[in-house]
C-alpha cells in the first residue's frame, strides 16, 4: 500500500515537474525569439512534446526535443500564425470603428462582428492541432480546423471552462501564473482536440493522412 501511495506521489511530484520546466522553457524561447517570431515556433513545440505525452512518449528529453521541434518548425509556425494575427487586429480595428457610430445598420453590424469572432476564436483554438497532428496542405489547416471546431462543440466547451477554472485557481495562487500558464493551457487544448480528432475519425465524417505529430 506504502509502495503504491509513494510510487503515486512521485508520478505527481515529476509530472508538477514537467509542466513548470516545459513552460520555463517555452517562455526563454518566445523571450529568445523577441516574442513576435519566437512565440508561434515556441508554442508549436509545446504542442508537439505534450502531443508525444498524450501518445505515450512520457520519458522524451523535455529541453533538446523542444530546441530541435523550435528550430524545425520555426518558419512555417510564423506562417500559420502571422495571418490569425493580422485577421485578429483587422476585426479589433472594426470593434473600434463600430463603437464610434451609431443606428440600427451598426446593430446589425455588431452582430456580424461577434459572429465573425466567434468562428476566428474556433479557428485559433483548433488550427495548431491540426497542424501538429495532421499533414495536410497549408490552407486545410484552417478549413479543418473550422470543420472540427464546429463539429465538436463540447470539445470546445471543455476547453473554455479548463481555462477558466486554470484562471479562477490562478487568481486564488497567483505563484502558479508565471510557471504553468502556457504549458497547463496548451496540454489542456490538446487533450480535448485530441478527443474531438477520435470522435470524428471514429464516425468517418473526415479523414486525414496522419503524420507530423510523430516527427
Amino acid at each position: 500500500m506504502e509502495t503504491g501511495v509513494t510510487s503515486g506521489f512521485y508520478n505527481l511530484c515529476l509530472w508538477i515537474f514537467r509542466f513548470a520546466y516545459l513552460n520555463i522553457i517555452w517562455i526563454l524561447f518566445c523571450v529568445l525569439g523577441l516574442v513576435i517570431v519566437g512565440f508561434f515556433p515556441a508554442t508549436t513545440a509545446m504542442l508537439m512534446i505534450e502531443r508525444k505525452w498524450l501518445s505515450g512518449e512520457k520519458d522524451i528529453p523535455i529541453f533538446q526535443t523542444f530546441c530541435s521541434l523550435f528550430r524545425q518548425e520555426f518558419l512555417k509556425s510564423n506562417l500559420l500564425g502571422f495571418p490569425l494575427i493580422t485577421f485578429g487586429i483587422l476585426l479589433y480595428l472594426n470593434y473600434l470603428m463600430l463603437t464610434s457610430l451609431n443606428g440600427l445598420i451598426v446593430d446589425v453590424l455588431t452582430l456580424f462582428l461577434i459572429g465573425l469572432v466567434f468562428l476566428y476564436a474556433i479557428v485559433v483554438i483548433y488550427i495548431f492541432p491540426v497542424y501538429i497532428y495532421y499533414d495536410v496542405k497549408y490552407m486545410d489547416n484552417v478549413k479543418y480546423a473550422f470543420f472540427i471546431g464546429i463539429s465538436s462543440p463540447l470539445m470546445s466547451l471543455f476547453i473554455l471552462l479548463s481555462v477558466v477554472v486554470y484562471l479562477y485557481i490562478g487568481s486564488i495562487f497567483p505563484g502558479i501564473i508565471p510557471l504553468y500558464s502556457g504549458s497547463v493551457i496548451s496540454f489542456a487544448v490538446m487533450w480535448f482536440t485530441y478527443c474531438a480528432f477520435k470522435r470524428i475519425e471514429q464516425k468517418h465524417i473526415i479523414m486525414f493522412d496522419e503524420g507530423r505529430g510523430k516527427g
